[in-house]
């Protein structure tokens, strides 16, 4: 049998509390938490069988912005302020299909802000490699600045260690071709943006698999309700992108969204 035909009926799981639901050829799920001195749970929801193609995911930590509860599969909780076009809020139920589900927490970040600067080229860690270059990094935040212009929302800004945050999430699914929001082993998406040393009010995370260009994940993105909450939180400041190649040629895309302290 075709290996690509093998591929085909592994399915992609996010460690999450709820089942995403499919975004044209792609997955789609979402999660969030609270920075305080409370430390919510990061609520991930997971990514449906891999029968369709390509797969995406999404998890966010609130940012100055309203509650974002995206429609697929997913439950977000409540967000610090937020500006007036901030998307709206809401719940969504959970499927009862089969992924599995976990609750990571995330700490109160210890560390202060970096400056805002032009994204780096991807990079790649073990047997995952390089998915584009500087070139492919801007033109994703040059897409996710146009939809946001569209909604009234504020551009984001590159920030270096949100790319590095993003880029080595990226080669981690790539270097074990699976697409999760933390992976065996991992600290949860709020830590590993905190590590890079970026003191977040609110932080997010988009990720996506099997999407050959900027343009094609975007468009999975957007055709799911969550994934959208978070490229339209007009809370979030900063934005940083990663993308990574398996060694089958999947592309492992990642987006983290923040806004500092």
């Amino acid at each position: 049998m075709p290996a690509h035909a093998r591929r085909r009926r592994i399915p992609y799981v996010l460690t999450a509390a709820a089942v995403a639901g499919v975004i044209g050829l792609g997955y789609a799920g979402i999660a969030a938490a609270r920075s305080s001195s409370d430390d919510k749970d990061a609520q991930l929801t997971a990514a449906a069988p891999r029968d369709v193609a390509p797969a995406a995911t999404e998890e966010s930590l609130p940012v100055p912005s309203s509650s974002v509860s995206p429609s697929p599969t997913l439950t977000t909780s409540p967000t610090p302020a937020a500006s007036p076009s901030a998307r709206p809020t809401g719940s969504a139920t959970t499927p009862a299909t089969k992924p599995a589900t976990t609750r990571p927490t995330t700490k109160r970040p210890t560390k202060k802000p970096t400056k805002t600067t032009q994204p780096p080229a991807p990079g790649n860690t073990g047997g995952g490699s390089s998915g584009g270059d500087s070139g492919t990094v801007s033109e994703v935040i040059r897409l996710v600045n146009a939809e946001r212009k569209e909604a009234g929302c504020g551009s984001l800004a590159g920030e270096s260690r949100l790319h590095r945050a993003a880029q080595k999430h990226s080669d981690r699914q790539a270097d074990q071709n699976n697409m999760s929001h933390q992976l065996p082993g991992e600290a949860s998406m709020g830590d590993r943006v905190t590590a890079e040393g970026y003191r977040w009010g609110g932080v997010a995370e988009n990720v996506a698999a099997g999407y050959r260009t900027p343009d094609a994940v975007m468009e999975g993105w957007m055709n799911s309700a969550g994934h959208k909450a978070n490229i339209l939180n007009c809370g979030y400041k900063h934005i940083g992108v990663g993308v990574a190649k398996s060694g089958d040629g999947t592309l492992y895309w990642t987006q983290n969204f923040a806004s500092p302290l």
